[in-house]
């Protein structure tokens, strides 16, 4: 058996990871949208969605989760990266996994600003709707 056959596919674990990071900043976005202005938007809508109130509840450990996750796939990417200029037979980490990342960390901060700095700009504009 050849050496080659034996390896991953290149990036394996930095896609999980990055699709993992990707999926839990949603997530976290989510939870951080189910406080207030999710509830009031789907009234307004004639719908409901009961489940808004526990996702809420959920927001702080799955930012945190959504954050560690994220920092662990940089890291890796970082790692490659370093790795590859060492050695040059090394392959570069994907462009998925690079702009997993990158959407996981946009959403993230908008997580994080969601309360300050969103939330209370669509609360006025929902409640013009009424």
């Amino acid at each position: 058996m050849s050496l080659g056959s034996e390896r991953r596919p290149r990036g394996t674990a930095e896609a999980a990871v990055g699709w993992a990071a990707a999926v839990g900043a949603g997530a976290a976005l989510l939870a951080w949208i189910s406080c207030c202005v999710l509830p009031i938007a789907l009234s307004l809508a004639g719908l409901s969605l009961a489940g808004t109130a526990w996702l809420a509840g959920q927001r702080t450990w799955l930012t945190f989760a959504a954050l560690a996750v994220l920092a662990l796939g940089w890291v890796m990417i970082w790692r490659r990266r370093r790795a590859c200029v060492r050695a040059s037979s090394c392959a570069d980490p994907s462009r998925l996994t690079v702009v997993l990342l990158t959407v996981a960390t946009l959403l993230t901060l908008a997580a994080f600003a969601w309360q300050p700095l969103f939330e209370p700009g669509l609360l006025a504009i929902l409640r013009t709707l009424r």
